[in-house]
């Protein structure tokens, strides 16, 4: 369809499918850069469709050529990335021994950050959320803060279909999070488990890319773990799989956990009991347990300290013998570790991967992989950053707002001759 333009000029009218803008954004974010051709391979959508999507999102900015492929016999193949100034999310992520506060760009870039430390057991109130988020927003200039999409915040503890969180590390029990967040924000916001915010930025942009069963183990102040099975995310009847952390490890253990019973693994594993474990063995006064973080009991046992030595140990022992348990059950081909507990990767896992061959059967534990996470311990952020992309995807007002004509001074474009504008809708792709 063609119409003429106030100014003379002829613009071409483009309808474009919504599921086609997801499915390229969706690839370009995973792939970073990637050609016509292997966008077509991997959203298997027409060649005439992704032509059209891609004129669009080209014009408006959200995706950017960003050079040339040489191509044997035919012309040179366009390489294309997404805009990563394009749109902007806050990220919050609420496990590990620190509250964090980033803003992120549409691929997950941090480009500013806040955080404080977390008290393991303490309440931690939703002011003090919000004081961060406001923190992120208040450092942006006009135009960026009109390109904030979302909020993300990753979250430990299990939610329920109203979004309030139990969370015993964070003294919460069905805290209304998403209620008290929304009302207080002109942003809209989306929630996820930390163990499961994590799988999906390892098996995006880390360590388990493109693996169709793999694990990932997060021990801060709680212990979870989020996975893949045969390409299906493990999710359970009400989306509280992986709470690793209470599983009794050992029965007649004395380790009381904050869920109430006694041996559970984070009760022996977590990097605040490691602390406690280590003061409690060389007698020291447990009141002063506040402040004294893990790293400091990893760096006494690279020292020689066998009180820090015996508590690094055990919990590395324990560590090992769950993940046998999660070899035998789910048979990944890469079970990756993060949070805090990587600060001592040197001394835990070595101990991890000797309890994991002691205990799992040989054909479970046959090429597995025991990985310490590629993004490090920003993986929360960079997590909870996906998961708002991932949501503003599904989300037609936020998609099209990430594909909105950037400003002028974001990018200045010379407009000549024909013209192309591309309309979204919620049309089913033609494949």
């Amino acid at each position: 369809m063609r119409r003429q333009s106030s100014c003379g000029k002829i613009v071409v009218m483009v309808k474009v499918a919504t599921q086609w803008v997801r499915d390229i954004l969706g690839t370009l974010y995973q792939r970073r850069t990637i050609t016509r051709p292997e966008i077509i391979e991997s959203t298997r959508l027409n060649p005439a469709s992704v032509s059209h999507a891609l004129r669009a999102l080209l014009e408006s900015g959200t995706i950017l050529k960003i050079g040339e492929l040489e191509s044997h016999g035919g012309r040179r193949r366009e390489l294309l990335s997404l805009n990563a100034e394009a749109a902007y999310f806050v990220a919050v992520d609420l496990e590990g021994t620190r509250v964090r506060f980033a803003l992120t760009n549409l691929v997950g870039d941090i480009r500013c950050r806040f955080g404080g430390d977390l008290e393991f057991g303490q309440q931690l109130e939703i002011g003090t959320i919000l004081d961060g988020i406001q923190a992120v927003l208040q450092s942006l200039d006009p135009i960026q803060l009109s390109r904030v999409l979302a909020v993300g915040v990753s979250h430990p503890g299990m939610e329920d279909q109203q979004g309030r969180i139990t969370a015993v590390n964070l003294n919460w029990f069905d805290f209304p999070l998403l209620e008290a967040l929304q009302s207080s924000l002109d942003l809209p916001v989306f929630l996820e488990d930390a163990h499961r915010t994590c799988i999906l930025a390892e098996r995006w942009l880390g360590a388990a890319q493109e693996s169709d069963n793999c694990m990932y183990v997060i021990v801060g102040n709680g212990i979870g773990v989020g996975g893949f099975v045969d390409g299906h995310l493990l999710q359970g009847h009400e989306g509280n799989a992986g709470e690793l952390g209470h599983i009794v490890i050992d029965p007649d253990a004395p380790d009381l956990c904050k869920c109430g019973k006694r041996g559970c693994l984070e009760a022996v594993a977590s990097c605040p009991n490691i602390v406690r474990q280590y003061f409690e063995s060389a007698d020291h006064d447990v009141s002063h347990l506040s402040g004294y973080r893990v790293p400091e009991v990893f760096e006494r046992a690279r020292q020689g300290d066998p009180d820090a030595l015996r508590a690094v140990r055990r919990a590395s022992k324990y560590l090992g013998l769950a993940f046998s348990y999660l070899a035998n059950l789910f048979n990944p081909e890469v079970i990756v570790i993060g949070g805090d507990i990587v600060h001592g990767q040197d001394l835990v896992l070595p101990i991890v991967r000797e309890e994991l061959s002691r205990y799992a059967l040989p054909r479970s534990n046959s090429g597995l992989e025991v990985k310490v996470s590629s993004l490090g311990l920003d993986i929360g952020l960079r997590g909870a950053a996906a998961l708002a992309f991932r949501r503003s995807l599904g989300n037609s007002a936020l998609l099209r707002k990430m594909c909105s004509p950037l400003s002028a001074v974001h990018r200045r474009v010379r407009r000549t001759g024909t013209k192309t504008r591309a309309k979204l809708t919620d049309a089913t792709a033609a494949k």
